[in-house]
């Protein structure tokens, strides 16, 4: 069992109760710790685990590859979400095997007693969702307030609770409204979070060691640059969802030293009509300027080489399944080798 301190939101008939406890007993295989995302954030870096609890992300999600870092903007991902929780049975385990017993070994009598009331008044053979609708099992699902881990204690998270922080909805039915219930930008927002960047690998001339003053040339092939999409989806809930989808647009290279000119436009090395970024140095091109590229102007004599780096770009676009979408921010993701630079030999006669 692992302890922690918690405050316990119920809805019964519409009133708001808060069950407190300092030291909040849980017991092994909580049912509103399953499939919950797990991740951190670290400076502009998302990094997030699996699908968010009652939502599934499916493509091309985290794997091999990396997430990006968004660009030129304070998006942070929602605190918090009404969506999908519990089937009936978890439902119902979570009340009999869980809030009752904990509200039996509360101080105050009147509250346990009060509470089992409005429970048996809900949920009792007369009630309005008689045991917990495990007869509608097949019908629909419990919906409830999920937490984004990384907004855990903050007031934005408290702010999607409702006078009814569990509800019954069916399958066929739409959404139901208020406070962070799961739109198509929502859901956008939710698989922007999830998206693997492959890991690109650049192609440089010359393959070995760089020469001083002679350009290096530097090119991403168009089977590097495929876009990549994630969808999220309600889970149970098909006719809702949101594909985000990441394009690359252009690389900007540091060269490792300020000893070196970057070849490049304006807003880096952008990719080309063809699909590609940069250009594959042939003999026919031998003294040309690279569109994309590097010049050293100083050897590294054995050193530890430049780190030569590429940071590749991708714009975001979301599109939901009820017609809408737009535009997500920017993401950046690079990668970078050690290059060696020699002088140029040459032969005095």
């Amino acid at each position: 069992m692992r302890l922690r301190a918690t405050v316990l939101v119920a809805a019964l008939g519409g009133s708001l109760w808060l069950l407190t406890s300092v030291a909040h007993a849980q017991p092994p295989g909580y049912l509103d710790d399953l499939r919950e995302v797990t991740g951190d954030r670290e400076g502009g870096t998302l990094a997030a685990g699996a699908s968010f609890r009652g939502v599934v992300v499916e493509g091309d999600t985290v794997g091999g590859g990396g997430q990006m870092s968004p660009v030129r903007t304070t998006w942070e991902p929602p605190a918090c979400y009404f969506a999908p929780k519990w089937t009936a049975p978890e439902f119902k385990q979570w009340w009999t095997g869980h809030v009752l017993p904990m509200a039996g070994n509360m101080e105050s009598p009147e509250f346990t007693s009060e509470l089992t009331r409005e429970h048996k008044k809900l949920y009792g053979p007369d009630g309005r969702h008689e045991d917990h609708n495990i007869a509608r099992a097949d019908d629909g699902t419990w919906w409830g307030v999920h937490i984004n881990p990384n907004a855990r204690g903050t007031q934005e998270a408290m702010a999607c609770y409702l006078d009814e922080s569990y509800v019954w909805v069916e399958h066929s039915d739409p959404p139901p409204p208020g406070p962070g219930v799961p739109d198509a930008a929502m859901l956008a927002e939710l698989a922007y979070e999830h998206v693997d960047i492959p890991e690109l690998s650049f192609e440089v001339s010359p393959a070995d060691a760089q020469k001083v003053n002679l350009a290096t040339w530097v090119w991403l092939p168009a089977s590097e640059l495929d876009p990549v999409s994630v969808t999220a989806r309600l889970d149970g809930y098909a006719n809702l969802s949101s594909t985000v989808t990441a394009r690359p647009v252009s690389v900007s290279l540091d060269a490792g030293t300020a000893d070196a000119t970057v070849h490049a436009g304006p807003d880096g090395c952008a990719v080309s009509p063809a699909g590609v970024i940069g250009a594959e140095w042939t003999s026919a091109r031998k003294g040309e300027t690279p569109p994309c590229g590097v010049t050293y102007h100083r050897a590294t004599h054995g050193g530890g080489g430049y780190e030569l780096s590429a940071t590749v770009t991708w714009e975001v676009s979301w599109e939901g399944s009820d017609g809408s979408g737009g535009d997500l921010p920017s993401g950046e993701f690079g990668s970078s080798q050690t290059v060696q630079v020699q002088e140029v030999q040459t032969i005095v006669r």
